[in-house]
């Protein structure tokens, strides 16, 4: 961990710093590390900070006698942007190094560094799957298998080793790499073929979009069929995908935060040698994609999913009996006996799932979410909210809108 620097009498700057930060702000990691960043740079700046938005690609140094960078806080993707930073001699502090800037013969191993508990995030993910009681298991790594996405791997199938479980492992093809229209047509017939209902486990959300596209393509029924879980909470994506993923949250902001600490200390001259900070997973934020299921049968699954389209709204126990070809008598035993609950238990369940959503993310007015639902009233809805939520639909969106 990163020793603490703030409390220590600050070294005077004869100028304000100007920190290079490469980080991929496409990616809710990385924009993550830039709050943390910035929480630290409000507190102890100011500093001038050079940021360029975009991906890996758009990622590079300003110019030496433009800038006068005096620090650099980056995510390293290639060894083309280490030789800019090894030659630019500054303070430098990395982000999760990729394992050929871990090597002792490379000059950037000597930098100080942030790291992911990645073996933590992989622990998490199968303690999650065991609670739900899956028998089934499986791991779609990234193209790339990059070092902290075969850590997560690793500690996933170890800890689901203990409990005498394995895992089946997507195998990465080397044409299908950098095309995912070539590897869906490879990962739809494996997804196909695993026993279910199955867990499955990507590395990070970007992996765990792709895998609900090719469920999505395959008919494959998500989370009845197969339940996925991702990693970064990485909104954008999360909650743009069908169904919505869960995923694992993680503490960017503080490793943002301690980065900028520590090349600050780095800049004052306090210290000269090499620190970590390890940051850890905060939580799973549990969406759509990865609801413990513990049967199989098809017709529980086929209402169930009929349910979960039409979001519980507008929709009766009759309107699930239609879509079935069955009688409702019929499927009310079926649902009983499978799931101990009846059918209009289950369209209430996403119902107010669909409408907690609503109040929490969206602006819609109540008495429109009420309209949705079928009710005269936002009056009559706000009855129902809290009688489910123990609040109401104006508290638990203020409360909402802060987190």
């Amino acid at each position: 961990m990163a020793k603490n620097i703030k409390s220590r009498r600050r070294k005077p700057l004869q100028r304000m710093p100007r920190v290079a930060i490469l980080l991929e702000s496409a990616y809710e990691h990385s924009r993550g590390l830039l709050r943390g960043i910035m929480k630290y740079v409000r507190l102890y700046g100011p500093w001038g900070l050079h940021i360029i938005s975009g991906g890996k690609g758009d990622q590079r140094l300003p110019l030496a006698e433009q800038w006068k960078t005096t620090g650099i806080l980056a995510r390293v993707p290639n060894e083309k942007i280490a030789k800019t930073i090894v030659a630019a001699h500054l303070p430098t502090v990395l982000f999760d190094p990729l394992d050929p800037f871990l090597t002792p013969k490379h000059p950037l191993s000597q930098c100080c560094r942030c790291f992911c508990d990645n073996r933590r995030i992989g622990q998490l993910a199968a303690e999650h799957f065991l609670e739900q009681k899956f028998a089934h298991f499986a791991f779609v790594p990234n193209r790339l298998q990059t070092n902290w996405a075969t850590e997560r791997f690793e500690a996933f199938r170890d800890h689901l080793a203990q409990f005498g479980k394995k895992v089946a492992v997507y195998p990465i093809s080397p044409e299908a790499e950098c095309d995912w229209g070539i590897e869906f047509r490879r990962i739809i017939p494996w997804l196909r073929r695993l026993p279910k209902p199955a867990a499955v486990f990507t590395p990070d959300d970007l992996r765990g979009r792709q895998v609900l596209d090719a469920c999505l393509i395959a008919n494959i029924k998500v989370p009845h069929q197969l339940a996925v879980l991702g990693v970064a909470n990485d909104r954008e994506v999360c909650e743009t995908t069908t169904p919505p993923l869960s995923s694992i949250a993680v503490d960017t902001e503080s490793a943002g935060f301690a980065a900028a600490e520590m090349l600050d200390g780095l800049m004052r001259g306090i210290f000269s040698e090499q620190r970590e900070f390890i940051y850890l997973p905060k939580n799973i934020v549990r969406r759509g994609s990865a609801e413990a299921v513990s049967f199989d049968d098809p017709l529980v699954l086929s209402a169930l999913e009929f349910i979960r389209i039409n979001s519980g709204f507008s929709i009766r126990v009759t309107d699930v009996a239609k879509h079935l070809n069955l009688s409702r008598r019929t499927i009310e035993m079926r649902f009983k006996t499978i799931l101990g609950h009846s059918v209009l238990e289950a369209i209430h369940k996403v119902r107010m799932e669909s409408i907690r959503k609503l109040v929490a993310d969206t602006g819609t007015p109540f008495g429109q979410i009420a309209f949705l639902c079928g009710l005269e009233s936002a009056t009559h809805l706000g009855e129902i909210f809290k009688k489910e939520f123990g609040m109401t639909m104006g508290e638990y969106r203020e409360q909402k809108s802060g987190d």
